[in-house]
């Protein structure tokens, strides 16, 4: 990219054989300050006796109204003239520069909020239920509300594991509850696979005629009352549970140990 200081000072120093010219890119106008230079030496030379200024001395004239041209010249003007476009490629090119690093740092934090904010019984109940472990990714289901029992996709996904399961009463509990929490994709309720059998049931008409809502209230099934949450519960010892279910996706913990740690913990004063 050209640049205007350059230009500048070339024509004030070296206008007069055309420099900055051929710096610009004008390789045409370059030549005729050349050729007027040595035109002007020629008559010097031809007439020794020449009392007149110096012939070449209009080329540099002109060379230094190119030089207060250039100073005076506004820079976005010079690149407009000199450069073609070249500097709005390059200032593009910068953008696009910051907007990647602007994207990435923002998809960072991002990743990093995610990070922390993971539900990690969600997640391996997903992996298990894609697996086809039902009462796996059931247990993983309930864990996870132990943690946010206000998460409408859990309890749909609980649904479906149930209705799998043709566990009625539980699965429309949870339905009921993923709707109250503001699950309202009722196309995946009337057309997902997983609740075939649900839909096959006496009761699901009245079920879908009332918003997907059971015309009474529904109480907990028994298996499902220590995914109830209790309003007093500390959120230190949600933390805690989660801690524990981490150990034991690890290794460090066996069911049995995280279940009885588990109580432990919800039977705390």
């Amino acid at each position: 990219m050209k640049k205007k200081g350059v230009a500048f000072v070339l024509a004030l120093l070296l206008g007069i054989w055309g420099v900055h010219r051929f710096y610009l890119g004008q390789r045409k106008l370059g030549l005729l300050y050349l050729v007027s230079f040595f035109i002007g030496v020629g008559i010097m030379i031809d007439a020794p006796h020449w009392d007149g200024p110096p012939p070449f001395l209009l080329t540099y004239v002109i060379a230094f109204i190119d030089a207060v041209l250039f100073l005076a010249m506004p820079k976005e003007d010079f690149d407009a003239k000199y450069n073609k476009g070249k500097s709005s490629l390059a200032f593009q090119g910068d953008t696009s520069t910051k907007a990647r690093g602007r994207k990435y740092r923002k998809t960072t934090r991002q990743r990093h909020r995610t990070s922390k904010s993971a539900n990690p019984f969600k997640i391996s109940g997903l992996a298990k239920y894609k697996d086809y472990d039902y009462l796996g990714a059931i247990e993983d289901f309930k864990q996870s509300l132990d943690l946010k029992y206000d998460d409408p996709a859990v309890h749909f996904n609980l649904a479906c594991a149930y209705s799998i399961m043709e566990e009625t009463e539980n699965a429309f509990f949870h339905i009921d509850k993923a709707v109250d929490f503001g699950f309202d994709d009722f196309d995946r309720i009337n057309n997902h696979d997983a609740l075939a059998f649900l839909r096959t049931t006496d009761e699901f008409e009245q079920f879908a005629a009332n918003g997907y809502r059971k015309t009474h209230h529904i109480e907990a099934p028994k298996e499902d009352l220590l995914s109830t949450p209790s309003p007093l519960m500390d959120t230190d010892i949600l933390e805690k549970i989660a801690s524990l279910g981490e150990l034991r996706d690890k290794g460090f913990l066996t069911d049995d140990e995280f279940a009885m740690q588990k109580k432990r913990l919800l039977e705390m004063p």
